[in-house]
């Protein structure tokens, strides 16, 4: 913890040569990302050449009761698919610009995470370039919908899949993380299950809900009279990047 704490602080005044502390923790975070989705060989327990940031994910979706950092959605929604939009951090008593604050705190934990859990090596990483907060944010964005897609497509549509109460509310909070990273502007701003007919409803930014659940053995989006309409697999072709 002590060589993790004096790493983080290096690089954390390097980067505060450059930005304010906001923009410095997505810079690191996003190098972070980058690196933890090249990753291709991380080995834990019995499992070997996971890769690093679909590891990262998977633990944060599963491991909400044992981690309180992630038990809330937004905080994994926040760091994964929208850290340019802190506001999805704001609670009502909170002062104005309290939402970026809290959130220097939450990149610190993910950065924790990347190096304690994936093993990433920031080391001689650091790049000041000028780069803003959109492009920073889109740029992890980019590798966070590749490392989601493909956890989907294993956890939901492929060979792992699972049919429980548990793996619902981690696979609907994927769903969460993926289509914020399609809409940043629209974010997923709550995930709800609805266990009896193993549906999960994503609230967006707007109030909007979408619905998906398994029909006939596939993943669809529902419409309207409880009907099936465009499959999983569809949208995930159709995504970004």
């Amino acid at each position: 913890m002590k060589i993790f704490c004096l790493l983080i602080s290096i690089f954390f005044v390097k980067v505060l040569a450059v930005y304010d502390s906001y923009m410095g923790f997505l810079h690191l975070t996003t190098i972070g990302i980058k690196l933890a989705y090249e990753k291709n060989d991380l080995t834990v327990g019995s499992r070997s050449r996971l890769n690093g940031l679909e590891y990262l994910i998977e633990t944060m979706v599963d491991n909400v009761k044992n981690d309180p950092t992630y038990q809330d959605f937004r905080h994994i929604n926040f760091l994964m698919a929208v850290p340019d939009h802190s506001e999805i951090l704001s609670r009502i008593s909170e002062l104005p610009g309290q939402s970026k604050k809290n959130a220097n705190k939450f990149f610190n934990k993910l950065l924790h995470d990347l190096v304690s859990v994936v093993g990433v090596d920031m080391e001689r990483r650091f790049s000041a370039d000028g780069k803003t907060l959109e492009n920073l944010a889109n740029t992890s964005r980019e590798f966070v919908a590749l490392a989601v897609r493909s956890i989907i497509r294993h956890r939901l549509l492929g060979v792992r899949v699972v049919d429980d109460i548990a793996s619902l509310s981690s696979n609907c909070r994927l769903l969460g993380v993926y289509f914020s990273t399609q809409s940043p502007k629209l974010y997923i701003k709550e995930v709800m299950i609805e266990s009896t007919s193993g549906t999960c409803i994503l609230k967006d930014k707007n109030n909007t809900l979408r619905k998906y659940r398994k029909m006939d053995g596939t993943w669809s989006q529902i419409g309207l009279n409880n009907q099936a309409g465009e499959s999983l697999e569809t949208q995930l072709q159709r995504g970004r990047p």
